[in-house]
């Protein structure tokens, strides 16, 4: 199934919306006011929250950004692997490694395509849009039950370039 994941383009917080490939609404993602961290929470379209995203206020050269679930206990954390690498190698780390899960991204962020990859085995496919006005992104997977986790995921790596973007301005 095609979720269409768009950045609004006036949100008090960053809010985006979430729809399958024929325009229904799924989820939205709500952004919060006043944050230093850039926090936002996937929630149900009956506003029940399923994951919240946040970055990490303080760090030294490497930004982080931690995905929670609806209790905000912390799933993973995603940071790259170095400062030097011109690369988009990421790691990521599972806050509980008694998951069994074990994801990565397999193919270039910036260059608007990428595979989220769980235990090697691609889960979801990614690919990023771009306009002059909003960015939006195209999550492609089979695993439905799963999808609110893949469009929090996409969510973090989008928080983690905007943290990087708004530390070059």
């Amino acid at each position: 199934m095609k979720y269409v994941i768009k950045n609004k383009i006036f949100s008090i917080g960053g809010g985006s919306t979430v729809k399958d490939e024929a325009g229904n609404d799924l989820f939205y993602v709500k952004g919060k006011l006043l944050t230093f961290t850039k926090k936002k929470y996937i929630r149900t379209l009956g506003k029940d929250v399923l994951y919240s995203v946040r970055n990490k206020f303080f760090f030294f050269l490497l930004p982080k950004v931690y995905l929670m679930d609806a209790t905000g206990k912390k799933i993973l954390m995603i940071k790259k692997k170095s400062f030097f690498s011109f690369r988009q190698n990421f790691e990521i780390i599972m806050m509980d490694e008694g998951t069994g899960h074990n994801y990565s991204i397999q193919g270039d962020y910036i260059g608007r395509h990428y595979d989220i990859l769980d235990n090697g085995v691609p889960v979801a496919h990614v690919r990023r849009n771009f306009n002059l006005i909003k960015d939006s992104f195209w999550l492609e997977t089979d695993l439905t039950d799963n999808a609110a986790f893949y469009i929090a995921f996409v969510i973090a790596l989008d928080n983690y370039y905007d943290n990087v973007a708004n530390q070059e301005t």
